[in-house]
Parts: C-alpha cells; sequence; structure tokens
C-alpha cells in the first residue's frame, strides 16, 4: 500500500467485509478494525547493524449477538481475510453461552476529528539514511570521553493507518507517522559502570539526530564517582522529564481511565470535582494536539478523538472512556478507545481487544527552568534523571510505589554536589500530587505518550 492512498483501500476492504458480515447474520452486530503499518528501522549495536524494513497488517472482527460477544482476527487487510475472521467471530458467537451484562452495542456514528502533522519526508527515508543516523549518534558519543565503552543507537521512521467500520453506520478511516532516534551509552571507569539513555520522537518532521549522542553520553560521564549518600529521610526530590513522565503514567494515566473506574479499583473513584493534587497541576488527555503521536481523527472504536482536561488547577475534571466503559458508568464514551496498552507500543493492535487508555498527556508547564527550580532549592534534595526501575510496578489501586533511581545527584542549597550511588524512593502517588512544589517549563516530549516538565515533589522517602 502507499500512503496517498492508505485510507481509501483501507475503507473499501473495511466496507465490503461489513457487507459480507451483514449477509452471514442480520441479528448480529458486527464491527471490523483493519490497520496496516510500514516501518523502517536501523539499529547498531557494538558494531553489530540490524536493518529492517516491512509491513505489518491485520484485521480485528468483533460479533455480537444477545449480550455474546465474539473477537477474531487475521493477518492482511483484504477483503477474503476480514470475511475469514467475520465468520470465526460469529462462530464464536454461536459457540458460547457466555454473556456480557456491561455489554450496550457497538459504537453510534459521531463523525471524526481532525488527523495530526505528518512530515511528508518520510517516504523518502531509506534505511542507508536511517544508518548514517546511528552512526552519527555514535561517533558523537565517543568524542566526548575515552570513558564511553559502549553505545548503542537505533533509528525508526513509520506510517500507519486504520480504518473502523460497524453496522451501526461507522465506516471511517485515519492515518499519522512518526519519526524517533534514540542513543544508549555505557561508561565505564575502573570498576564503576554508568549508563544513561536519551531519545527524541516528532510527528512534524524527520528527527535530526545532531545532539543526542553528546547529551547521552555526557549524562552518563556525569555518573561516574558516585558517592554513597548515606541518608533515610523524607526529603524533596526533582524528576526531570523522562521520570516525571513515568511518574504521571504509573498513576494518572492508570487510575483515570474507565476500566479502573468502573471496576472499582481506582483511588479517583467518586472523586469529580475533589481537590486531588497541587493548584499548580493540570493534565490534559490531548487527543487533537497535532503533535501527539497518537492523535488521529478516530479512537479505535471509529469515534472522534478529542482533548479531554483529566485535572485543571488541582482539581479532578474527567475519566476517560471508550464506548463499552462509558455506557457501563452511564456516560458517553471520550473518544479514548485503544487497540493494545504498553507504554512501549504493541506491534500488532489489531490481535488486542479494545480497551480504554490516554492518547496523548500533557502537563500544563510552569514559569521555571530546571535550573532555576534547581538553584531555588534551600537544604537537600535529590535530582532524578532516566528511567527509575520500578516506577511502573506499582499498585494502581492504593498508590503506593517504590522505585530505584540509578541516576541521581545530590542538589545541596541551589547547587548540583555530585551524582550519587542508586537510591530507592518510596510513598504513595497521589500524596505526591498534593505535595507537588514546582513544575518547570522544559516540557519534553517522550515517546511513551506524554509532554511533561520537571517536577518536584516534597517528602518521599529516600533511602540511599
Amino acid at each position: 500500500m502507499e500512503f496517498d492512498n492508505l485510507k481509501d483501500e483501507l475503507l473499501s476492504a473495511t466496507d465490503t467485509g461489513l457487507k459480507y458480515a451483514a449477509s452471514l447474520d442480520r441479528s448480529a452486530e458486527f464491527e471490523i478494525f483493519v490497520f496496516y503499518e510500514n516501518k523502517m528501522l536501523a539499529n547498531i549495536d557494538q558494531g553489530i547493524v540490524t536493518a529492517k524494513d516491512g509491513a505489518n497488517a491485520g484485521t480485528a472482527v468483533r460479533a455480537a449477538k444477545d449480550k455474546r460477544v465474539g473477537f477474531a482476527v487475521a493477518t492482511g487487510v483484504s477483503a477474503e481475510r476480514i470475511k475469514l475472521a467475520a465468520r470465526e467471530a460469529l462462530s464464536i458467537v454461536s459457540s458460547v453461552n457466555v454473556q456480557d451484562n456491561r455489554f450496550e452495542g457497538f459504537s453510534d456514528p459521531q463523525g471524526r476529528g481532525k488527523e495530526g502533522a505528518f512530515p511528508k519526508e518520510i517516504l523518502s527515508i531509506e534505511t542507508d539514511d536511517l544508518i548514517k543516523s546511528c552512526e552519527q549518534q555514535i561517533d558523537e558519543a565517543r568524542v566526548v570521553d575515552p570513558r564511553v565503552n559502549v553505545v548503542i543507537a537505533e533509528a525508526e521512521v513509520s506510517w500507519r493507518g486504520y480504518a473502523v467500520g460497524n453496522t451501526r453506520g461507522i465506516l471511517e478511516a485515519t492515518q499519522s507517522g512518526d519519526s524517533r532516534c534514540e542513543t544508549d551509552v555505557l561508561v565505564l571507569e575502573n570498576e564503576e559502570r554508568r549508563g544513561s539513555s536519551h531519545h527524541i520522537v516528532s510527528r512534524e518532521r524527520v528527527v535530526d539526530p545532531e545532539g543526542i549522542g553528546r547529551t547521552t553520553a555526557e549524562r552518563a560521564i556525569n555518573l561516574l564517582g558516585a558517592k554513597k549518600l548515606d541518608i533515610t529521610k523524607k526529603m524533596t526530590t526533582i524528576w526531570t522529564p523522562l521520570p516525571a513522565g513515568l511518574f504521571i503514567l504509573s498513576s494518572l494515566g492508570e487510575s483515570s481511565v474507565g476500566s479502573a473506574v468502573v471496576d472499582g479499583v481506582s483511588p479517583l473513584c467518586d472523586k469529580i470535582g475533589d481537590t486531588i493534587a497541587s493548584k499548580r497541576f493540570t493534565l490534559t488527555d490531548k487527543g487533537q494536539d497535532a503533535r501527539g503521536l497518537k492523535t488521529e481523527a478516530i479512537d479505535a472504536e471509529g469515534l472522534p478523538q478529542k482533548d479531554n482536561t483529566i485535572v485543571e488547577k488541582g482539581i479532578l475534571k474527567n475519566y476517560l472512556f471508550d464506548n463499552y466503559y462509558g455506557k457501563a458508568y452511564g456516560l458517553e464514551s471520550t473518544g479514548s478507545c485503544v487497540r493494545g496498552v504498553d507504554i512501549f507500543g504493541v506491534p500488532a493492535p489489531y490481535e488486542s481487544k479494545p480497551t480504554v487508555s490516554f492518547k496523548w498527556l500533557e502537563v500544563t508547564p510552569g514559569k521555571k527552568s530546571e535550573e532555576e527550580i534547581i538553584a531555588s532549592i534551600d537544604g537537600k534534595a535529590i535530582l532524578i534523571r532516566d528511567f527509575p526501575l520500578g516506577i511502573a510496578h506499582s499498585s494502581v489501586s492504593t498508590g503506593e510505589f517504590s522505585c530505584v533511581a540509578g541516576s541521581s545527584y545530590l542538589v545541596k542549597n541551589g547547587e548540583i554536589k555530585g551524582s550519587v550511588e542508586p537510591v530507592s524512593i518510596a510513598g504513595n502517588f497521589y500524596e505526591g500530587y498534593m505535595n507537588l512544589r514546582e513544575i518547570g517549563n522544559n516540557n519534553q516530549f517522550l515517546r511513551y505518550g506524554i509532554n511533561v516538565p520537571t517536577l518536584v515533589f516534597d517528602d518521599f522517602s529516600v533511602v540511599g
């Protein structure tokens, strides 16, 4: 398939499949999801070059009758593959007696939203271009310091589209694309090993790799000579954009979605209108931000994606719903249906049943730069960079978390005094939001689905 006619081809196959599915059983409902992605990726790991260029395509069909729902998938997006999945989905409905009492039918047509930005130059990129991008990242990292030991570089471009149709009248399609560069660096001095990772992602342009390798290497070198903190106390912690984003994704990114609310496991149940965070804090799920990696004209059920404010100046405003959980809760969908939920991405989303999740979270930035925030610290604080281990394995129902920050620095009276050995940070997410002291103005786009600045929390327990 070609990008310029992708939507037309997906819509044509979906329409043909719907007509066939309807002819199988006039008393049943059908929903068809067809997906196509073209991805090009290059990776250089210690001199070994890996390059991939190919397409991933598949179809998912749901059939429903008398509150019984069948789900079937097939690789490929041809009319014949769609017909096969439709027959299998209906066969499942006919062979089981289990009813889903929450199911109130598939989505009704509501139009479409807007698609995000798309850099046409993605279509002219070749694997050799991506390999050169990786080589540039590695060269930049190597010249920073002779202690740079291992450099892994990756570059990727992709474009994709999907169509959704059902027997209630939905027949819509959308398409998008993005570009990414990422560097991982390991440095070695005597017996000490330190590592850092950095990435840039965009759907507005093909990412220029300049500076990524250098920045990653410098951060890794700065971690050498780490001192033992030798402290156990509650103190201020400064979460730079990457760990701050993972903090939010692991808490509000899980507890504000309709599945957790309807099932009663979210600590935010029945708290609409309550203050749950500092008044500095506003969080929006921007399903219509042209820059957002997951911005599409429609969600995975064919409903228009929207901008949904979750928290406004500390007050909980909304939950996120797809059609299924929205109806179960007594509200409409917020255009938040997805196929497959994983912050690292799902290679074959058509293999997953639809559920609800965020599209593109954004924290409204504050007024201070990260440097100004550090300079404002009176006493001691811990500055965290990179991926805190264990942050994603916390409890959604209680908000309790514990993680290990391997890239940490001691800040004392407004100055970074040097790196410290890995520290354990623990506390409660929701108490943390209430103790949010500062929000930076340095928002960073992360590949995990969030645009976030540096955040400063008081009173988390730090053990080092």
